[in-house]
């Protein structure tokens, strides 16, 4: 059967869609599945209509595979705004970006700041998070960044090469700032999305941090998201989700979805070398 010209192709994707080659995300992110990222890829439907990513992050699996269409949403406004940016204003932002060097007192004084326009907010965003330790985004109650200097200054901070790659890839991309439940509401029959949920505090001990923004992703929330799996599926979605592999997961999302038990890297620890081999599940419901 010949597939229309609206619809993506998996085997097209896993080498990077119409653009030739996968790209790295631009942006650091804890929890974010670049080291699995090719066993997402050989997991995916057959075809879509569009890839909607519900809680974006570094987009690892979204930047792999370059779709023509897709929707991108995340509850962090300051992650959108620089997606946004990098979209539509690459040439300005990677000029300043280049402008900048790393060092403790720079990122000290640029986490005090409270810039107010969208490339100044930007590019606050893009330093701290190529800075900060482990790429976590963490903040206090009052919704400040609070995460301290990592124990690496690049002499190379990015490379404008990528960048410009990584805006050529959002051009296609609607960009929200919503959580995942606004975000399923939007979705199609016929669309494929990926969820990759934070892990509650103590689902996992290597997993430590989960506040990557004002608010805590508890167990209460994965029971809404199993919801809205269920919900998705009922209405003809492809789905894919990642999870931790731990008991206390079991029971939340439904037994008909398929899962597959793979091991990656856990991408927090207190030191780089002390990171260890995890178990996480992937779930798909096709």
């Amino acid at each position: 059967m010949e597939i229309s010209a609206s619809r993506h192709r998996a085997t097209d994707a896993t080498v990077g869609g119409s653009q030739g080659q996968p790209l790295r995300p631009v942006v650091r992110w804890a929890g974010g599945k670049s080291v699995m990222v090719n066993m997402l890829a050989n997991r995916l439907p057959r075809e879509w209509n569009r890839y909607v990513e519900p809680m974006s992050g570094g987009a690892a699996l979204f930047f792999h595979l370059r779709p023509e269409r897709a929707l991108l949403a995340d509850t962090n406004p300051d992650l959108i705004a620089f997606y946004s940016v990098l979209k539509n204003r690459a040439g300005e932002l990677t000029k300043r970006l280049n402008s900048l060097t790393a060092s403790r007192e720079q990122y000290y004084a640029v986490r005090a700041s409270r810039p107010r326009g969208p490339i100044q907010r930007a590019v606050r965003f893009a330093y701290l998070n190529r800075l900060a330790w482990n790429g976590l985004y963490r903040v206090n109650r009052s919704g400040e960044f609070n995460v301290p200097i990592g124990d690496r200054l690049p002499s190379v901070m990015w490379r404008e090469a990528e960048l410009l790659e990584a805006s050529a890839a959002l051009a296609g991309a609607r960009l929200l700032v919503s959580d995942f439940r606004a975000t399923a509401r939007r979705v199609a029959a016929g669309d494929f999305v990926f969820f990759d949920p934070p892990y509650p505090r103590g689902s996992r001990e290597t997993m430590g941090f989960n506040r990557y923004a004002s608010d805590f992703f508890t167990f209460a929330d994965h029971a809404d998201l199993a919801g809205v799996v269920t919900d998705l599926t009922r209405r003809s979605v492809q789905v894919m989700i990642t999870l931790p592999d731990a008991r206390n997961f079991a029971g939340i999302y439904p037994a008909s979805l398929r899962r597959t038990r793979v091991e990656s890297n856990a991408l927090i620890a207190c030191n780089g070398s002390d990171r260890k081999r995890v178990s996480e599940l992937i779930l798909t419901n096709y």
